[in-house]
Protein backbone atom coordinates (compact mmCIF):
# COMPACT_ATOMS: atom_id res chain seq x y z
CA UNK A 1 0.00 0.00 0.00
CA UNK A 2 1.55 3.39 -1.10
CA UNK A 3 1.93 5.84 1.37
CA UNK A 4 -1.13 8.74 1.24
CA UNK A 5 -0.34 12.50 2.32
CA UNK A 6 -2.78 13.82 4.74
CA UNK A 7 -4.39 16.57 2.18
CA UNK A 8 -5.32 13.17 0.18
CA UNK A 9 -8.24 12.68 3.26
CA UNK A 10 -11.82 13.29 2.77
CA UNK A 11 -14.68 13.93 5.11
CA UNK A 12 -18.02 12.87 3.95
CA UNK A 13 -21.24 12.43 6.29
CA UNK A 14 -22.63 9.14 7.09
CA UNK A 15 -26.01 10.07 6.07
CA UNK A 16 -24.87 10.63 2.42
CA UNK A 17 -23.29 6.73 2.54
CA UNK A 18 -25.66 4.17 0.65
CA UNK A 19 -26.23 0.68 3.18
CA UNK A 20 -23.34 -1.12 1.37
CA UNK A 21 -21.19 1.59 1.84
CA UNK A 22 -22.22 1.35 6.12
CA UNK A 23 -21.55 -2.16 5.64
CA UNK A 24 -17.65 -1.25 4.22
CA UNK A 25 -17.44 1.08 6.67
CA UNK A 26 -18.29 -1.41 9.98
CA UNK A 27 -16.36 -3.90 8.26
CA UNK A 28 -12.99 -1.74 9.01
CA UNK A 29 -10.59 -2.82 11.76
CA UNK A 30 -8.83 -0.93 14.41
CA UNK A 31 -6.69 -3.07 17.10
CA UNK A 32 -8.19 -4.76 20.41
CA UNK A 33 -6.66 -2.35 22.26
CA UNK A 34 -8.33 0.52 20.60
CA UNK A 35 -11.52 -1.25 20.30
CA UNK A 36 -11.45 -1.13 23.98
CA UNK A 37 -10.24 2.28 24.82
CA UNK A 38 -12.85 3.56 22.20
CA UNK A 39 -15.08 0.93 20.04
CA UNK A 40 -15.61 -0.69 16.71
CA UNK A 41 -16.53 0.88 13.39
CA UNK A 42 -19.89 -1.60 13.79
CA UNK A 43 -20.33 -0.33 16.82
CA UNK A 44 -20.10 3.42 16.45
CA UNK A 45 -22.28 2.94 13.50
CA UNK A 46 -24.74 1.47 15.53
CA UNK A 47 -24.29 4.58 18.27
CA UNK A 48 -25.10 6.96 15.50
CA UNK A 49 -27.93 4.87 13.94
CA UNK A 50 -29.79 4.67 17.30
CA UNK A 51 -29.71 8.40 17.69
CA UNK A 52 -32.00 11.29 16.67
CA UNK A 53 -29.87 13.03 13.78
CA UNK A 54 -29.99 16.51 15.63
CA UNK A 55 -28.03 15.19 18.31
CA UNK A 56 -25.48 13.22 17.04
CA UNK A 57 -23.31 13.53 13.98
CA UNK A 58 -21.13 11.07 12.23
CA UNK A 59 -18.62 11.43 9.37
CA UNK A 60 -16.54 8.80 7.94
CA UNK A 61 -13.07 9.87 5.86
CA UNK A 62 -11.96 8.30 2.44
CA UNK A 63 -8.99 8.02 0.81
CA UNK A 64 -9.01 7.80 -3.42
CA UNK A 65 -12.84 7.08 -3.04
CA UNK A 66 -12.20 4.04 -0.36
CA UNK A 67 -13.36 4.76 3.18
CA UNK A 68 -10.56 4.66 5.83
CA UNK A 69 -11.61 5.93 9.00
CA UNK A 70 -14.80 7.70 10.92
CA UNK A 71 -15.83 9.94 14.00
CA UNK A 72 -18.90 11.01 16.09
CA UNK A 73 -19.91 13.82 18.10
CA UNK A 74 -22.47 14.24 20.03
CA UNK A 75 -24.41 17.37 22.21
CA UNK A 76 -26.29 17.38 25.00
CA UNK A 77 -28.56 15.45 25.93
CA UNK A 78 -27.22 12.44 24.94
CA UNK A 79 -23.17 13.76 25.59
CA UNK A 80 -21.99 12.30 29.18
CA UNK A 81 -23.52 14.30 32.02
CA UNK A 82 -20.06 16.58 32.27
CA UNK A 83 -20.63 18.19 29.27
CA UNK A 84 -21.66 22.10 29.04
CA UNK A 85 -24.82 22.59 27.45
CA UNK A 86 -23.10 24.66 24.49
CA UNK A 87 -20.85 22.03 23.94
CA UNK A 88 -20.26 19.25 21.94
CA UNK A 89 -17.97 15.69 22.65
CA UNK A 90 -16.23 13.91 19.92
CA UNK A 91 -16.07 9.99 20.27
CA UNK A 92 -14.76 7.63 18.47
CA UNK A 93 -12.49 9.08 16.08
CA UNK A 94 -10.70 6.50 14.26
CA UNK A 95 -8.16 5.38 11.20
CA UNK A 96 -8.18 1.85 9.89
CA UNK A 97 -5.14 -0.19 10.60
CA UNK A 98 -3.72 -0.39 7.20
CA UNK A 99 -3.84 3.40 7.04
CA UNK A 100 -2.80 4.39 10.52
CA UNK A 101 0.94 6.13 11.19
CA UNK A 102 0.88 8.35 8.66
CA UNK A 103 -0.56 11.46 9.99
CA UNK A 104 -3.98 10.80 8.78
CA UNK A 105 -5.06 11.21 12.61
CA UNK A 106 -4.18 14.99 12.59
CA UNK A 107 -5.93 16.11 9.16
CA UNK A 108 -8.78 14.09 10.27
CA UNK A 109 -9.32 15.97 13.62
CA UNK A 110 -9.25 19.16 11.63
CA UNK A 111 -11.72 18.04 8.88
CA UNK A 112 -14.38 17.46 11.33
CA UNK A 113 -13.76 20.26 13.80
CA UNK A 114 -14.70 22.58 10.30
CA UNK A 115 -17.77 19.97 9.51
CA UNK A 116 -18.99 20.27 13.37
CA UNK A 117 -18.50 24.37 12.94
CA UNK A 118 -20.76 23.78 9.72
CA UNK A 119 -23.01 21.88 11.14
CA UNK A 120 -23.79 22.73 14.34
CA UNK A 121 -22.40 26.51 14.54
CA UNK A 122 -24.42 27.30 18.22
CA UNK A 123 -22.00 24.68 19.50
CA UNK A 124 -19.28 27.02 20.61
CA UNK A 125 -16.99 24.44 22.55
CA UNK A 126 -15.76 21.29 22.00
CA UNK A 127 -15.09 18.89 25.28
CA UNK A 128 -13.48 15.27 25.00
CA UNK A 129 -11.93 12.47 27.54
CA UNK A 130 -9.06 10.43 26.54
CA UNK A 131 -7.66 7.78 28.30
CA UNK A 132 -4.26 8.59 29.40
CA UNK A 133 -2.43 6.15 27.55
CA UNK A 134 -3.25 7.20 24.15
CA UNK A 135 -0.82 9.17 23.42
CA UNK A 136 -1.18 9.35 19.60
CA UNK A 137 -4.81 10.88 20.08
CA UNK A 138 -3.43 12.81 23.18
CA UNK A 139 -0.91 14.34 20.17
CA UNK A 140 -3.43 15.24 17.97
CA UNK A 141 -5.68 16.71 20.55
CA UNK A 142 -2.56 18.99 22.36
CA UNK A 143 -1.62 19.98 18.50
CA UNK A 144 -5.22 21.67 17.78
CA UNK A 145 -4.87 23.64 20.87
CA UNK A 146 -7.27 20.99 23.29
CA UNK A 147 -6.19 21.80 27.17
CA UNK A 148 -6.91 19.63 29.95
CA UNK A 149 -9.54 21.31 32.34
CA UNK A 150 -9.44 19.05 35.29
CA UNK A 151 -6.89 16.91 36.83
CA UNK A 152 -6.47 12.75 35.57
CA UNK A 153 -9.46 11.39 36.76
CA UNK A 154 -10.60 7.15 37.23
CA UNK A 155 -12.53 6.58 33.44
CA UNK A 156 -14.20 2.87 32.06
CA UNK A 157 -10.44 1.84 31.25
CA UNK A 158 -8.20 3.69 33.85
CA UNK A 159 -7.20 6.63 34.11
CA UNK A 160 -7.98 9.84 31.60
CA UNK A 161 -7.71 13.21 30.43
CA UNK A 162 -10.85 15.51 29.95
CA UNK A 163 -9.47 18.29 27.12
CA UNK A 164 -11.69 21.46 25.93
CA UNK A 165 -11.43 23.81 23.04
CA UNK A 166 -13.24 26.74 22.29
CA UNK A 167 -14.19 26.95 18.88
CA UNK A 168 -13.70 30.21 17.10
CA UNK A 169 -15.76 30.66 13.76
Amino acid sequence: MRKHKATDLHIRDLAMLSNSQIQTLGSLEISQWQEIKGASFAESIEAWQSEESQKILGFCYLLEGQLVGMVLFKRPPISPAWVLAEAATLHGLKISTPWQRQGLGHRAFELAISKLKEQWPDIKKLMLSVDADNTAAIAVYRAYGMTEYEPVRKGNNGPEYRFEVLLSF
